[in-house]
């Protein structure tokens, strides 16, 4: 299927290909002159780590934990509170929200003294803001060099996002949505729906809140940011960045109108899925650190505008996301490549065999009412347990993501299925 955009047109010189003037396959005219670009950047970066644990600072955070409810812990002279990470697969959360670093220590499903995926280091959008590229890359190296010997950075996730005023998704913006995505949710004011199984969703009213994906895979998320920062109490920092925001028809006057819903577009790469791009990419390094993404980041905001769009009717590409997704750069040119997702080859001969045992083995648990950790302790057991391993890691899911499968399958089965009768 091939994939039409609408002619443009630049009113001013009459060039075709660039402008802000559409025209469609039956002379329809759409112009977005009024809609302005206010912020293009990385909102979050989530980089996760491989080595050992250092008995050192692990002790001082065990000892902290042990000793209070509410402790703290400084590190780098920088403090930290320190809370209970099981619930994002690790054992503590260090958390600095002024500071703008949230740090997850030793996974909680691997052995401390053994190397393992033991910290994941996430950032705040200020604290990427006020850092240049290299200035983010050896901070995170840094950090990660206090809480580990050997280390090896195994992957990185990144939100990617624009922030733009001028023009609002109409009512049956999420219907004529094309996506891969099996998980749409549309939210407002009134309610909040969630659609599975299916490739578009409608909602009476305007949406507030549109994704499609999921939070492990690439996921897609259009919103109103200028009722989120109220939410998430950060107005005056991102007013500060949209002030600077100009155009031709301003300068040198900021183009932000305050009176108006300022939306973002963000696209949300798990690790997975950028080590994926990285290995089904020819011509393409690995990407497991910052420096390594950021030549990449507009051809990773294309690619995924290529393959989740919205459409005006079948193969015709809405000239709004036409605009967001060819006049959209962070930084460096999209590199003269093909981007695509590495499709996982069978490794050992027996995948077919592993994932038959998984899913028949999560049925006898649900059955006999096994809570989770009791299934993760009898799988440990079965005998499968190193080929599940392998076979997940060659899809770069690591042990605490593994973890939440399991639970997500019993509890599906519960649900869904016979065995809860």
């Amino acid at each position: 299927m091939k994939i039409k955009d609408f002619e443009r047109i630049d009113i001013r010189t009459g060039e075709t290909g660039k402008g802000d003037l559409f025209i469609g396959p039956e002379g329809q005219q759409v112009n977005l002159q009024d809609v302005n670009v206010l912020w293009t950047g990385v909102d979050t970066v989530r980089q996760l780590f491989e080595g050992r644990l250092k008995p050192e600072p692990l002790a001082e955070i065990a000892e902290a934990y042990e000793s209070s409810f509410d402790a703290t812990i400084t590190i780098r002279n920088i403090p930290f509170r320190v809370q209970s990470g099981r619930r994002g697969g690790f054992k503590y959360i260090l958390q600095n929200r002024e500071y703008g670093l949230t740090l997850l220590i030793q996974n909680f499903y691997a052995d401390a003294e053994n190397p393992g995926t033991h910290l994941k280091i996430e950032t705040s959008p200020r604290w990427l803001y006020e850092r240049s590229s290299q200035e983010i890359h050896d901070e995170l190296a840094e950090w990660g060099m206090v809480f580990l010997k050997g280390i090896k950075p195994v992957g990185i996730a990144l939100h990617l996002c624009v922030d733009f005023q001028g023009w609002e998704p109409p009512q049956d913006f999420a219907s004529h949505f094309v996506t891969r995505a099996k998980t749409i949710s549309v939210h407002n004011g009134l309610s909040d729906l969630v659609f599975k199984g299916l490739d578009g969703a409608t909602i009476n009213g305007r949406g507030e809140t549109y994704t499609f994906g999921k939070a492990n895979s690439l996921q897609v998320c259009l919103y109103d940011k200028s009722k989120e920062i109220d939410v998430s109490d950060k107005r005056a920092f991102m007013e500060s960045i949209w002030e600077c925001a100009t155009n031709e028809e301003c300068f040198p006057d900021t183009c932000y109108d305050p009176d108006k819903p300022v939306w973002r577009l963000e696209i949300r790469f798990h690790h997975r899925i950028v080590n994926e791009i990285s290995q089904g990419t020819a011509n393409m390094k690995p990407i497991y650190t910052y420096m390594d993404a950021v030549p990449h980041l507009t051809g990773l905001w294309r690619y995924a505008l290529t393959g989740n769009r919205y459409e005006v009717k079948r193969e015709w590409v809405h000239p709004i996301w036409t605009k967001l997704r060819d006049d959209i750069g962070f930084g460096y040119s999209a590199p003269d490549l093909l981007y695509k997702r590495a499709k996982k080859e069978p490794g050992c001969g027996n995948e077919k065999n592993v994932s038959l045992a998984f899913g028949n083995l999560l049925s006898i648990y649900a059955r006999n009412r096994f809570n989770t950790r009791q299934a993760w302790d009898c799988l440990k057991k079965s005998g499968l347990w190193e080929d599940l391993c392998n076979y997940y890691r060659r899809r770069e899911i690591y042990e605490n993501e593994l973890y939440r499968l399991v639970e997500d399958g019993l509890i599906k089965r519960r649900l869904l299925t016979k065995v809860a009768a």
